[in-house]
């Protein structure tokens, strides 16, 4: 009676290798996320763990999720097998669903920086470019009462083109207490989920590398009329920081704590976020973060995404080819 069993969790172990990836490059070797169904005892949860003698690393409830009615915790499960065994494993009736932490890495972008000599093609300058100075002759040039969350690598927020336009918390004041409550102590720029910090800019030596988060701030709201570097897209606009992405790129525990972050802002403070710049891909579908990316929506949160444009046909990405999922695709959905 057991061997249909083996065969039936080897079958599905193989298949989930070839969804996956590769360990290490593509998701975190041997560490899952896990969460239980609602209701499920203690010890059905310590049973279905010792399967693969797993070890909780982290606990992760963030006030977004509680705001949302759900009370039950997604676990981040350190396992000495292999990611993709411990899935197999784990897979039973007292479990929602487990899945791989995933490892994203930033898309490409170039380190073009003037607007004058049409550098910045998409942006202006030719009929595929946006036009941004038709929007902003006709006066639509930002304001900073709007809020852009980005969901990326950290940010130079002294950045001369970038001085102003980077959020200040007013609701926690540097003092090594949570004034607002949010979990997070001091957040006075946004919140570094990779280091677990307060510090959203590391600089780009010393292994660290948050170029490209600053990067894309700059496409969204650099400075204008200061005759240096480039032009925003918004002239005024409120950046807010949360960070995720690190030396080995981001995992899906941490994106999902960066969404919830802003999620949990809006709904705290009444902060007008708008929408979250997400310039990064990789792994596959990950049902967590996309119950995340669903708050957001219900926060009205817009969670713009990439399409992939790392050039791995050598010209740009080609989405038929090369699988390139998105955080919003429904399983098993791929970008076509």
């Amino acid at each position: 009676m057991e061997a249909p069993e083996a065969t039936a969790t080897a079958s599905a172990v193989s298949s989930d290798a070839k969804q996956y990836g590769q360990p290490g490059v593509n998701y975190v070797a041997n560490e899952v996320l896990v969460k239980f169904k609602a209701g499920t005892s203690a010890t059905a949860r310590g049973a279905a763990l010792s399967r693969v003698s797993g070890q909780v690393a982290e606990t992760i409830l963030t006030k977004a999720m509680q705001r949302a009615g759900d009370r039950e915790a997604l676990l981040l499960v350190r396992t000495p097998l292999a990611a993709t065994d411990a899935i197999g494993r784990l897979r039973g009736a007292e479990v929602e669903y487990v899945e791989p932490n995933y490892i994203y890495t930033h898309s490409a972008a170039t380190n073009d920086t003037y607007v004058a000599n049409g550098s910045l093609w998409g942006m202006d300058g030719n009929i595929y470019g946006s036009q941004a100075s038709t929007a902003w002759a006709a006066g639509h040039t930002g304001s900073a009462n709007t809020f852009v969350g980005v969901i990326d690598e950290g940010i130079q927020f002294d950045h001369p083109d970038l001085a102003g336009q980077i959020w200040t918390n007013p609701y926690d004041a540097a003092d090594g207490i949570d004034n607002d409550g949010n979990g997070y102590i001091d957040d006075i720029h946004g919140w570094d989920f990779d280091g677990n910090n307060n510090s959203i800019y590391d600089g780009t030596t010393r292994g660290s590398s948050d170029d490209h988060g600053t990067h894309v701030s700059g496409t969204i709201g650099a400075k204008a009329n200061n005759g240096a570097g480039v032009a925003g897209m918004n002239w005024n606009v409120t950046i807010i920081s949360t960070k995720f992405l690190g030396r080995r790129g981001g995992t899906t525990a941490n994106a999902v704590k960066a969404v919830d972050y802003l999620n949990d802002l809006k709904s705290r403070h009444g902060l007008n976020i708008v929408a979250s710049n997400n310039s990064w891909g990789g792994g596959g579908f990950s049902q967590a973060l996309s119950d995340a990316v669903d708050r957001a929506n219900t926060q009205n949160i817009l969670f713009i995404a990439a399409a992939g444009n790392g050039g791995s046909d050598g010209v740009g990405d080609d989405n038929d080819a090369v699988a390139s999922f998105l955080p919003t695709c429904p399983r098993p959905t791929l970008l076509r």
